[in-house]
């Protein structure tokens, strides 16, 4: 992230940066009100952005790629030659976290903190069960950091999966939320079809062929 102590070359850039967004986001048709709260930021946050006034992360910024369909090159040029920035933040490798983004709008829109626990705590335990197995492969990381059984923490990790259908469906009565609250923005929708295409291509679930 651009920090509030920047230099004046850094500002320049940011500057540059937030003018290259503002152009992006005018040519994908999106007023600044629309964007933002797409990005789950306010207005004024953004305008602050194009304008090179405010800090910004990473994370934002390839949220605003993706909303606008342009290339992290396009938006971040020589910066992103010079190597001003990790070269694992491109747009193209954050599947996962664009994924992860869909999520919470989803579960922020529902305004149930139960419900935004639980769907945190699911996804924590998706992230763990690898987290542990990779940590492990390597034999200069020490073991001692998990202290449960790794197949017994694994089968527990399978059996919550297991139950989170009827978890979420418990939370969503129980909390009486209003479903119709959960959706996402209408510029969302090629980045979830896009996602849910993947995911059932990964699990054999997709559409039989039919020819």
């Amino acid at each position: 992230m651009y920090s509030g102590r920047s230099t004046p070359a850094e500002k320049e850039k940011m500057l540059e940066i937030g003018e290259k967004l503002a152009a992006a986001r005018k040519a994908a048709g999106f007023t600044q009100s629309r964007a933002a709260q797409a990005a789950g930021r306010t207005q004024s946050y953004l305008s602050a952005v194009e304008h090179g006034k405010k800090a910004f992360s990473v994370g934002f910024i390839l949220d605003l790629i993706a909303l606008y369909g342009v290339s992290y090159e396009a938006i971040f040029g020589e910066c992103a030659a010079n190597g001003s920035l990790p070269p694992d933040t491109k747009a193209e490798q954050s599947k996962a976290r664009q994924a992860l983004s869909l999520l919470e709008e989803l579960v922020r829109n529902s305004g149930s903190e139960l419900l935004e626990k639980g769907v945190e705590d699911h996804v924590k335990l998706c992230i763990y069960a690898l987290l542990r197995q990779l940590y492990q492969a390597n034999p200069h990381n020490t073991s001692r950091v998990f202290s449960a059984d790794a197949q017994k923490e694994f089968e527990a990790i399978l059996k919550i999966i297991r139950q989170m259908p009827r978890h979420t469906e418990s939370i969503l009565r129980g909390c009486r939320i209003d479903c119709s609250r959960l959706e996402l923005a209408q510029e969302k929708g090629h980045e979830l079809r896009t996602f849910i295409k993947e995911c059932e291509e990964l699990l054999g679930c997709g559409e039989e062929d039919t020819t």
